[in-house]
């Protein structure tokens, strides 16, 4: 392809994301990760959704479906650490189809069964495939774009899973009053499997020859010439902010009601924060490629940090909760976008899928962590005030490794 800086001798040491990025960005591929990435939002989301109407139909409480949805994370989870690395030794393009294909199989396969325990199983290789496929989507986005727009390429991109999960709700609220539970299931498998030709035939592969002889498995890479210490500080930004993400997202519109807001504007504060996470994703995403991530993302989780504690001092203003869960949304969702990008610019393109899959499974423990700490601060009693003073630490922790990171050679902006 036109575009691309070969090096001169394949022993010369080179940085891959470097040497080997394109010139110009290319929007064919970009559009399947973005398609990849949409799809995925919406099977990775649309269960939530679902729940009441699985729960009437099986005669069930809704609770006792929450061994299916926790499957769905833990499969997700274990995905994006055992899944997504094998594309360093077998090529990216194989394991996005192999993923994909998978989980949209899974997800039209699930109609069939009658059980919490079959549907807890489906949704948990369901979302294997989930965990397998997102991080190499966001390494080929950061493959397939110019060097020095690579972060914002990837923040930019990774709105379509946003969008996904946001589109999911409103199909669901159509299909499953009309066709029950099982058609939304459907709904979104033979999306997931309409997609398959596409990339078959139009997705490449990596720039990168990435199937290499190795002395070591991919993750130890991920330890070696020097990057050991950006690596644990990725993982511990990425807990934190997953951690906090899922709290909010968990406990939000529960916490405003009990401040004395209405229903009805807690649920469009909470509507807010992910408005505020795409806005995020816009506005930062080209400011981290341009004067770097230390900054412009370390401010933003400091800002979050703020926010976080307002809303707890908002009492029952509207105004003020509006705006501060709006401004706690660009610092958080919409620097978890970033932080993606940061992700897949740092790591070289033999570990790229290996460092981004990684990162992203150590924050889905965070994730899980932010669900069951709010409610179990909820559980005894905890006040307002002092819950968001708690919840105000995970994002301060992300901003200080930001800080910590500092000035990477991989990581600087255009204007360093």
């Amino acid at each position: 392809m036109s575009g691309i800086a070969v090096p001169q001798s394949a022993a010369a040491p080179v940085d891959e994301g470097l040497a080997l990025a394109p010139e110009r960005f290319h929007w064919g591929p970009l559009a399947l990760c973005s398609a990849c990435l949409f799809v995925e939002g919406y099977d990775g989301q649309f269960m939530g959704y679902v729940v009441p109407g699985i729960a009437a139909d099986w005669h069930i409480a809704p609770g006792a479906l929450g061994p299916a949805l926790g499957a769905g994370l833990y499969g997700l989870m274990l995905g994006a650490f055992f899944v997504a690395p094998l594309a360093d030794l077998y090529g990216r393009k194989r394991v996005v189809l192999g993923s994909v294909l998978a989980f949209g199989a899974l997800t039209v396969a699930t109609v069939s069964v009658h059980t919490i325990g079959a549907l807890a199983i489906l949704r948990f290789l369901t979302g294997l495939g989930l965990g397998g496929a997102m991080p190499n989507t966001i390494a080929l986005t950061a493959e397939f774009s110019p060097a020095a727009r690579r972060a914002s390429a990837v923040t930019i991109n990774f709105t379509s899973f946003s969008a996904g999960a946001a589109v999911g709700g409103f199909i669901t609220a159509k299909l499953m009053p009309a066709y029950g539970w099982g058609s939304v299931f459907i709904f979104c498998g033979v999306l997931a499997l309409a997609l398959v030709p596409f990339l078959i035939f139009g997705l490449p592969e990596s720039y990168r020859p990435l199937r290499i002889t190795r002395a070591s498995i991919p993750m130890r890479q991920l330890f070696r010439d020097g990057r050991t210490r950006v690596t644990m500080l990725f993982w511990f930004l990425f807990f934190m902010n997953l951690m906090e993400l899922y709290f909010l997202t968990s406990w939000l519109p529960t916490t405003i009601n009990s401040q004395g807001i209405s229903v009805e504007w807690a649920v469009i504060a909470t509507s807010l924060l992910q408005i505020g996470g795409v806005v995020g994703a816009f506005a930062l995403g080209p400011l981290v490629d341009r004067y770097g991530p230390s900054v412009v993302l370390g401010g933003a989780f400091a800002t979050a940090a703020v926010c976080v504690v307002l809303i707890g001092l908002a009492g029952s203003s509207v105004p003020v909760t509006l705006v501060a869960v709006g401004l706690c949304g660009i610092g958080t969702i919409g620097a978890q976008n970033c932080n993606n990008g940061v992700a897949a610019k740092f790591y070289p393109a033999a570990i790229r899928a290996t460092g981004v899959g990684w990162a992203l499974a150590v924050g889905r423990i965070g994730s899980i962590f932010g669900a069951l700490i709010g409610g179990a601060l909820l559980s005894i009693g905890i006040d307002n005030r002092t819950l968001f003073l708690v919840a105000a630490v995970p994002p301060l922790c992300a901003a200080i490794a930001y800080i910590a990171i500092g000035r990477q050679p991989e990581l600087r902006g255009t204007r360093a």
